[in-house]
């Protein structure tokens, strides 16, 4: 069993959260025997090239890949869009593709829009989330999700003396207390300022200090770092990657030496949809200041968790929160009092044994394979959407003659029996037993000429091998009836593999539903 996957996220070239999941997961997900492709909306223009045996096609506007997914989703076949970035800027996604978002959810609770977009799935598969935490909160809005988190490669990713001494030495940091912090300066997000507040409380005790900020210090969408530190009187003891670092990019061995020269990891975010850096910088053996909120606490071990918070309203209609910074001077202070004790070695051995959970070797056969294979079975198998439209109650009449009414593929859960009722004598039929369902075929009903006032028939014409024999069945039986079902012209026929085209005279609704009626 196999997927045609076509996976939208960053370019496995990019050194961004996002990119390195699309570098690991992508060739792994080929391994388990699907077919891959990817969609770069960030990080690739130009024309369509390979990668490692896997297609890749270029985006030359910033749009989130709206415009060109569908284009690239039918020419590469594929069974399912995988999204991995967030959900709410996909608002003109085309619905007419098999959508399985990876998303984020980074406020608490799930912001208006990204609850509104994802009800507009077709319902044939869940979403996933990437915590425990996005999860929850979808389900408190009445979303289903898989489960799988972001991983890591816990190999690379580990406690290496070498490479801590070589760093520390390099930077003239071998008798300090490193401080560090790996995150976008963008929106304020990440709580800089109120981590720089905090490390000059720390110096100003502690004259062997330091702190490393692997970001921009200039992000033209963030906060003037530079500036900031040296308002704070932090210039001498704060370090930044080289600006050429930044734009080029640092390789992850490069980053996994940075992790094991800290001393504790502090990344106090408004909110995070999953926390790489918290999780690379654990299996470096690293324990981590964070904060309280959203994803972060499911995914820390042996570190400190931040609970003065204030809620802060943002622009998605939802809550982060900004923490006070003399919290974190207080659990920077317990770090720097255990720094080389034995009270921390227990700290960093938790904290590798936390990341060691989100490694891919676990994360491939424990988490991506079943979902796959449950995603696979619900849109190739025949579909039963069992359920109530609206609309289609407005096709019931109120009364009938003779006062019985047939519901042909009335469905095991019968979703129309309570409305049908109203007509008067009740018999639903299908081809599955089920408790108060009559058994039958619909090609050929064994009942009288006649006998029914009414004859309801949803969703089941375009499932049969002979649907004009169904609608003259229906027809003999009724002195009235509606039949409704998929047409081509309905965005989701397509996404069913067992609906057939119906070819006889039929009208077409403005759903794109066919209807008959006599």
């Amino acid at each position: 069993m196999s997927l045609r996957i076509l996976w939208q996220s960053n370019s496995p070239f990019c050194n961004t959260g996002y990119g390195m999941q699309t570098a690991s997961c992508v060739p792994r997900l080929k391994a388990l025997g699907h077919e891959m492709a990817i969609f770069a909306f960030y990080g690739f223009e130009g024309s369509k090239m390979e990668w490692n045996g896997i297609p890749i096609y270029p985006n030359d506007v910033r749009d989130w890949g709206t415009r060109y997914n569908k284009m690239f989703y039918d020419d590469f076949k594929a069974d399912i869009l995988l999204t991995l970035q967030d959900t709410w800027v996909l608002q003109r996604l085309d619905c007419r593709m098999n959508w399985l978002p990876w998303t984020p959810v980074d406020h608490d609770p799930a912001p208006p829009e990204v609850v509104k977009m994802l009800n507009k799935r077709d319902g044939l598969v869940k979403p996933i989330a990437m915590s425990k935490y996005g999860q929850a909160k979808l389900k408190e809005a009445g979303i289903e999700s898989y489960y799988i988190p972001h991983g890591i490669n816990t190999h690379l990713f580990s406690p290496q003396e070498q490479w801590r001494a070589d760093i520390r030495k390099q930077h003239g940091w071998e008798d300090k207390f490193v401080v560090g912090t790996v995150g976008t300066n963008t929106v304020e997000r990440k709580n800089w300022i109120a981590s720089l507040k905090a490390i000059k409380e720390l110096y100003s005790r502690h004259s062997d200090v330091v702190y490393y900020m692997h970001t921009d210090m200039h992000h033209s969408m963030g906060i003037d770092l530079d500036g900031l530190r040296e308002a704070l009187g932090l210039t001498d003891i704060t370090f930044f990657p080289k600006f050429e670092q930044m734009v080029i990019g640092v390789r992850a061995e490069a980053l996994a030496h940075l992790y094991n020269a800290m001393d504790v990891f502090l990344l106090p975010s408004k909110g995070e949809g999953f926390g790489i850096p918290l999780v690379e910088a654990q299996a470096c053996g690293v324990p981590v200041i964070t904060t309280n909120c959203t994803a972060q606490p499911d995914i820390v071990e042996g570190g400190w968790l931040i609970k003065d918070l204030t809620p802060t309203f943002t622009a998605q209609g939802s809550w982060q929160f900004e923490c006070n910074p003399n919290e974190i001077a207080l659990y920077l202070e317990e770090a720097y009092a255990e720094w080389k004790t034995d009270k921390y070695i227990e700290r960093k051995a938790k904290a590798r044994e936390k990341a060691k959970e989100y490694e891919w070797d676990t994360l491939i056969p424990n988490f991506w394979k079943p979902t796959l294979e449950d995603v696979e079975k619900k849109i190739h198998e025949p579909k039963n959407l069992e359920g109530i439209q609206e609309w289609r109650m407005y096709l019931i009449p109120h009364n009938c003659i003779p006062r019985k009414v047939l519901d042909i593929g009335c469905g095991v859960t019968q979703p129309y029996r309570p409305i049908l009722e109203n007509l008067g004598e009740y018999v639903g039929v299908d081809n599955r037993n089920g408790d108060g369902i009559f058994k039958a075929d619909a090609h050929n009903l064994p009942f009288k000429d006649g006998e029914f006032g009414f004859v309801w028939m949803s969703e089941v014409l375009e499932h049969l091998d002979n649907p004009e024999q169904a609608v003259a069945e229906a027809k003999r039986v009724g002195a009235h009836g509606v039949i409704l079902f998929s047409a081509p012209t309905n965005p989701f026929f397509k996404m069913d593999a067992s609906h057939k085209v119906v070819n006889i005279p039929y009208t077409t609704v403005a759903t794109g539903d066919g209807m008959i009626s006599w």
